[in-house]
């Protein structure tokens, strides 16, 4: 079976919205969006899609993903892009809760049930080129895909004039981590937290760098 490596496109909204919710599961039974979004895997696309396609643009805007088809089929994905140049997390999630019509309280809530996810985020280093949301659908693992979107996305950001990529890890991905081994990349910093662990069974984040 051929894959094909193409540019995201508005239309792949909710497909690109179920790799950000599975790339935050990592190989845990849930995320950073299960939490945020407590009701079903459905309002969780929904709200993801939300930030897929809103302006200005973010960390989960469709214009920084690239695609591998498999079969002409949207098999897997990842974005890349320079922080700098993208509306953060801080903004652009509160900014889709509005839009989704959330009452304070529900609001509350949901922050409250993510809480522990924040105290264990590790900044990304000022001028990197950030690997974000990796996903591939399960019938299309073991293809390759995730090792040729890396190698596709660190060669946007050379072309782009960025030194060095980074990318976030749930710590015990050890199947992920691999993957990225291979294409450079190296743990370079850790955060770990009680808090964190006791809401998702793993101890933390890793930060894994490479120079481009």
């Amino acid at each position: 079976m051929g894959f094909e490596i193409r540019a995201a496109r508005p239309e792949d909204a909710r497909f690109l919205a179920w790799a950000v919710v599975e790339s935050g599961r990592s190989h845990l039974p849930r995320g950073f969006w299960d939490l945020l979004v407590a009701e079903s895997d459905a309002a969780r696309i929904d709200f993801v899609t939300r930030l897929v396609l809103a302006e200005p643009a973010s960390w989960w805007h469709w214009t920084i993903f690239h695609i591998a088809e498999l079969d002409g089929a949207p098999a897997a994905t990842l974005s890349g892009f320079d922080p700098a140049r993208v509306q953060s997390p801080n903004e652009a999630v509160p900014a889709a809760i509005a839009a989704s019509g959330w009452t304070d309280a529900q609001t509350q809530a949901a922050f409250l049930r993510a809480s522990p996810i924040f105290g264990c985020m590790l900044d990304p280093t000022p001028g990197a080129w950030l690997v974000e949301s990796v996903a591939t659908r399960p019938a299309a693992r073991g293809h390759g895909l995730a090792q040729a979107l890396v190698a596709h996305v660190q060669d946007e950001g050379r072309r782009r004039g960025l030194r060095q990529a980074e990318l976030t890890l749930m710590i015990g991905n050890t199947a992920a981590q691999r993957v990225y081994e291979r294409a450079g990349f190296a743990i370079t910093a850790e955060k770990r937290d009680a808090a964190f662990e006791a809401a998702l069974g793993c101890p933390g984040l890793a930060k894994m760098s490479c120079q481009l």
